[in-house]
């Protein structure tokens, strides 16, 4: 157990954000009006230039294209500020940009009373390869449109679409989530609740962090996501070794808009969802977002006739932009979300000599045969709250320095009426976990410099989780030792975090870039648990960690259409703390504390169009080494569930994507991935149950890594066209992943097999006056397959049965 590392310079971090906050943000207003941004562009076409003027400084400009015409720009170089890099640009042309809303507008100067406003909007937004915070190691975007269209709704089928990525979730209080092999096994035998370790994968919503991913139920009103691959740590914090999700949704417009979408489909499974935009006066707009669903289930509880594995789910966001002028806005956020869930947990095997099985057969109880039917006296049923608010400030400088503060705080309660997956009573019980968290971050942006650009920022977060779960077990409990017993536990974790992180890019020649990220992290965290009347346990932990990130790449640019890259990166993940460890006793108190996680990873890869806007071609090679991989175990002499470090493990192989659009209404994408996931030195694993030794121990060194299959692709296409004035089009989606391990001992009762999901949609767009309709029909699981989303080995295998096939129509409206 560490020692406190008194006089520590970040844990004074939390007082010295608020006092940055309290001082920098006036600084930065004076200094704002002194700022110029460099300019260095050619003489060429109006358009292009103010296209660049706005991609260097951010800031709208609105133009009408006919009023631009052929018009030609001047050279423009020198320190300029937008107004007067505008001015420059529109010498002798008889226009002149006067502030408008959010940015500038493009007008006649001897029509300015009369000059209709732009028809187009160029909005200041850098491109993704000359942003400064972005690496250049392998990311996924989605954008909010692909995602409907490919009927992507909820996180879990996020999978489906991002090769590498591998996503386990029975409710929103267990999910676990792999990237390439790295992330982490937590809650894998869905026993006690285990607070005490976080994913190696993290992810956020508008920059909020979410510590428990499984909240995320529903993907509406996305602008877009990235999904980050290999350590993220530099600039998303410590937990994101594995790499990161980053869901961004719409945000607020001054242009007015109103959409709904209504959907229905099999077993009684809707979806209905709703959000309007526009300003409340020329400094001030709004989006308002709400959404329901429901749906009865997959799985049929044969002892009642009732269906299981259903949900309810609702969500709301509301925002306010206030955008005084083109230098600052404030974004205002409050969101809200509820589910309620039944979890259908079914037998999938059952292997031979099991001594639950045995035990259980006593009592006169058959096992169901598994697949979308079970046998249950009592439902696992699940209730979940979240919600919280943000609000982001930026201020943007006339050079197109970037200033941004982020404060967030968020809630979660969830609570839980356990039962056992059997037709008898053996157990019940439930828990309850409260969450909140606060964080602020500052942050810092250049522009794109002609030698150098940079990211610097600090942050701080601070995390109160609490369990309180109970167990009890019936007179006649398969396992005679537990018979008539209560087991109550109480687990709380308090945790603490403040970091300074930086990231600047060199450009050492006009095509070629070198970028290093660096992040450093003080991590306070105290876990209590308490344990009653089995493996009983009264114990307080705490830990102090400084946990360094660092990246690293070199880029290079062959020519306009083709980039190569080398990368690296460096992480630690925080230390994990028992707090529910029911099997200390056993497994040693040394297992109460984990120690960090550390990941290195190496990628090598290069992107580019074999034919310019028709095919576009990625591939990427990679090598991560994980020490002290964290994850989780189970007793069987005491039954319950306790974290560990696992030893080392290795993943590596490539990864690739084709984009191919051989005409203009038609797009192929195929992408895929190969992964070898080994440990590298793990000599005193768990066994797998199917193995009996003398010691208790395997080992599994050169085994495969549980939840990273080694094979997966996804190949997809959509086909449009124009008929009547009407927009039909065609679209199919096919993705495979072999088969993996589930759990951390590699038994082959908990074998994932394979499988591959294939889906179709069909639909019409068309215009009316009041706005533009999209009506679909659509099938997930065209060819319903019976495949398993999770396997879990404690006894009898159990497993989670995916949804069957999926017939739908759905309607959308926009008055755009």
């Amino acid at each position: 157990m560490k020692k406190h590392v008194p006089g520590h310079p970040l844990k004074r971090l939390p007082a010295l954000l608020l006092i940055t906050g309290l001082l920098v943000l006036p600084a930065l207003g004076q200094a704002a009006e002194a700022a110029r941004q460099s300019y260095q562009l050619p003489t060429g076409p109006l358009a292009n230039v103010l296209q660049s003027i706005s991609a260097q400084s951010g800031v709208a400009i609105n133009y009408d294209p006919k009023l631009i015409g052929a018009l030609k720009a001047p050279e423009l170089k020198g320190s300029l500020t937008v107004a007067e890099a505008l001015q420059r640009a529109l010498q002798g042309s008889g226009l002149e940009a006067v502030p408008a809303g959010n940015g500038f507008a493009i007008r006649s100067s001897a029509a300015a009373d009369t000059q209709q406003l732009a028809a187009v909007t160029v909005q200041g937004v850098r491109r993704q390869a000359e942003t400064p915070q972005r690496p250049v190691t392998s990311i996924t975007r989605k954008s909010g449109t692909e995602l409907e269209e490919q009927h992507v709704e909820d996180l879990q089928d996020l999978q489906y679409i991002v090769p590498g990525l591998f996503i386990q979730s029975t409710d929103s209080e267990d999910t676990q989530l792999t990237i390439r092999g790295l992330g982490d096994g937590g809650g894998q035998t869905s026993g006690e609740s285990n607070i005490g370790m976080p994913s190696s994968v993290a992810v956020f919503v508008d920059g909020i962090y979410y510590p428990r991913p499984g909240v995320i139920r529903a993907l509406t009103d996305i602008d877009y996501v990235d999904v980050y691959k290999g350590p993220s740590g530099t600039v998303f914090g410590a937990n994101a070794t594995g790499g990161a999700i980053d869901i961004h949704t719409k945000g607020p417009s001054f242009t007015p808009e109103t959409k709904g979408s209504v959907s229905y489909a099999s077993r009684n499974t809707t979806k209905e969802s709703a959000s309007i935009t526009g300003p409340l006066n020329d400094t001030v707009a709004y989006r308002f977002n709400i959404q329901h669903s429901r749906s009865d289930g997959a799985v049929k509880n044969l002892a009642d006739q009732n269906w299981i594995g259903g949900n309810e789910r609702i969500g709301l966001r509301n925002q306010l932009l206030i955008k005084p002028n083109n230098k600052f806005d404030l974004k205002l956020n409050a969101y809200y979300s509820y589910e309620e869930a039944t979890t259908a947990r079914v037998y999938q095997s059952v292997a031979a000599g099991n001594s639950v099985i045995t035990n259980a057969k006593k009592y006169g109880y058959t096992f169901a045969a598994g697949g979308r039917e079970t046998v249950l006296d009592d439902v696992i049923s699940t209730r979940s709250e979240q919600g919280g608010a943000s609000a982001e400030a930026t201020y943007r400088f006339d050079n197109g320095y970037k200033f941004r503060s982020l404060s967030s705080f968020s809630q979660y309660h969830y609570s839980q009426h356990l039962a056992d997956e059997l037709a008898i009573y053996n157990y019940t019980g439930g828990y309850n976990v409260a969450d909140n968290e606060v964080a602020q971050d500052f942050r810092l942006e250049s522009s794109r410099g002609k030698w150098f650009d940079f990211l610097a920022g600090v942050s701080y977060t601070r995390q109160k989780q609490n369990t309180e779960a109970h167990t009890i077990y019936g007179p006649n409990a398969i396992s005679g030792s537990n018979a008539n017993l209560h087991i109550i536990r109480f687990g709380t974790l308090h945790e603490e975090a403040s970091s300074i992180y930086g990231r600047g890019t060199l450009h050492i020649t006009d095509k070629a870039d070198f970028q290093l990220g660096v992040r450093e992290t003080y991590n306070e965290r105290l876990g209590k648990f308490q344990r009653l009347n089995k493996a009983s346990i009264n114990t307080e932990v705490r830990e102090y960690k400084v946990l360094p990130s660092a990246t690293s790449s070199l880029t290079y640019s062959f020519t306009p259409d083709w980039k190569a890259y080398v990368s690296y990166g460096y992480g630690q993940k925080a230390g994990g703390i028992n707090v529910s460890s029911g099997a200390a006793k056993a497994a040693g108190y040394n297992t109460l504390l984990l120690q960090p996680e550390t990941t290195r990873s190496t990628e090598i890869g290069f992107h580019g169009a074999i034919i310019p806007q028709r095919l576009l071609l990625s591939a990427a090679v990679f090598r991560t080494n994980v020490v002290n991989f964290q994850t989780q175990a189970y007793d069987v002499d005491t039954q319950t569930s306790y974290l560990m470090n696992a030893g080392n493990y290795r993943s590596q192989g490539i990864e690739a994507g084709l984009n191919f659009k051989p005409i203009d209404r038609l797009s192929i994408g195929l992408t895929g991935i190969i992964n070898d996931a080994r440990y590298t030195s793990y000599p005193t694993a768990l066994c797998p149950d199917e193995v009996k030794t003398t010691t208790g121990y395997c080992d599994l060194t050169g085994h495969r890594v549980f939840n990273a299959p080694k094979r997966v692709f996804t190949l997809s296409s959509r086909y449009s066209w124009k008929q009547d004035g009407f927009d039909p089009y065609v679209s199919g989606n096919y993705s495979y992943r072999s088969w993996t391990y589930n759990t951390v001992s590699d038994s082959e009762a908990d074998r994932l097999t394979g499988y591959g999901l294939a889906s179709f949609s069909t639909g019409v767009k068309f215009k009316t006056q009041q706005g533009q309709w999209d009506a679909s029909l659509w099938v997930t699981n065209a060819f319903n397959k019976l495949y398993y989303t999770r396997l879990i080995g404690s006894g009898g295998v159990t497993g989670y049965v995916g949804d069957p096939r999926t017939v739908g129509i759905t309607l959308k409206f926009s008055d755009l």
